[in-house]
């Protein structure tokens, strides 16, 4: 009996050993709870797209963007956009319709009917020009007072397209154009072609040792002649001829000059304007113009295009160095390779070509 409480005390002991050095299990705090944070989003800013540019006369004109309505009074400074947009892409109003050239009833056959027409030459009418939405207008030098007007009425204009005329004028203006209108690759294709065609015309000719001279007769009166600070006087010389007219000062237009002039200057050639309200018999019927040689040989012409006028200061331009080419020296140029040339730029500009007869061109 005494062994058995004596054991009973002993295990007790032990047991209560045990549970002194036994540690209490460790408890975790909870852990922190952070409210969740909302994410902002990234922004950025909106890419500037504004376009500035320095017109021919030095003015500074800042854009919002790619000029898209364009519009202009000057039918030749409006083919900058024209050819740029391979029609009427880019023009909101036009001056004066009834004298757009027949090539526009092919290429820009909506012209006639849908385009509004803000005023003819120097008449612009801006209440009318408001309800374009245009976003340019488009200028020569010589309407360079109407900046302001169609400022005044909010919206801006630039000058493109010089008085003095050449070939760098028609690249000047294209270039221009280009940038303002975000086609700055499709003008360098149009002028690539342009130049081309310049080159091979003015290397053709570049050994014609006795150039003739010409004498370009302007389109309202055959006693006006084109000055050598026009295009015509450009063509000429890159066809192998001399401009016959000399000591006329005018800018940007056809001269006014005397029929006693005209017999002075004595031309081996003359060219007729196809555009002009007169005709080559006239010419040739003119008693007053019997004296001169190009009338005694019948070296009298009516320069082409029936689609437009290739006297323009316009990328066609080209096209009238060509046609003269051939019409100087067959022998150097000849007409099936004109034809090719001409329907090679309007294939590039406008995806149509033309035949010899629509040219104006027919044997």
């Amino acid at each position: 009996m005494k062994k058995l409480i004596a054991m009973l005390l002993a295990l007790t002991l032990v047991l209560s050993l045990a549970a002194c050095g036994s540690k209490p299990a460790e408890t975790t705090a909870p852990a922190e709870t952070t409210a969740p944070v909302e994410s902002t989003p990234e922004t950025t800013a909106p890419a500037d797209t504004s376009i500035t540019v320095t017109d021919i006369l030095g003015n500074e004109v800042t854009l919002e963007g790619p000029a898209s309505r364009l519009v202009g009074t000057h039918n030749p400074t409006m083919n900058t956009a024209v050819v740029l947009g391979g029609g009427g892409k880019y023009i909101a109003g036009f001056g004066n319709k009834e004298m757009a050239d027949v090539l526009y009833s092919y290429v820009y056959p909506e012209l006639k009917d849908d385009v509004i027409q803000i005023g003819k030459g120097k008449n612009v009418n801006y209440e009318t020009v408001l309800t374009t939405g245009a976003d340019l207008a488009i200028l020569p030098e010589r309407f360079a007072y109407m900046v302001e007007e169609f400022n005044d009425v909010g919206i801006p204009a630039i000058v493109i397209l010089s008085s003095t005329e050449s070939f760098d004028t028609i690249r000047n203006a294209i270039n221009l154009m280009g940038t303002v209108v975000g086609e700055t690759d499709r003008a360098a294709e149009l002028l690539g072609y342009f130049d081309g065609v310049i080159s091979k015309v003015a290397e053709r000719t570049a050994d014609v040792e006795e150039k003739p001279t010409v004498m370009f007769l302007g389109s309202s009166s055959m006693y006006s002649v084109a000055t050598g600070a026009m295009i015509q006087s450009e063509i000429m010389d890159t066809a192998g001829a001399v401009n016959a007219v000399s000591g006329v000062d005018v800018l940007g237009e056809f001269a006014d000059v005397s029929a006693e002039e005209m017999v002075g200057w004595n031309p081996d050639v003359i060219w007729v304007p196809a555009y002009a309200d007169y005709t080559v018999e006239d010419v040739l019927n003119a008693p007053e113009f019997s004296s001169i040689t190009a009338v005694q040989n019948g070296a009298v012409y009516s320069f082409p295009s029936a689609l437009e006028p290739w006297d323009y200061p316009t990328v066609s331009a080209c096209l009238g160095a060509a046609w003269a080419a051939w019409n100087l020296h067959p022998e150097l140029y000849s007409r099936d390779e004109l034809i090719a040339d001409v329907n090679g730029l309007y294939e590039l500009v406008y995806g149509q070509t033309f035949t010899a007869e629509q040219m104006g061109l027919a044997e």
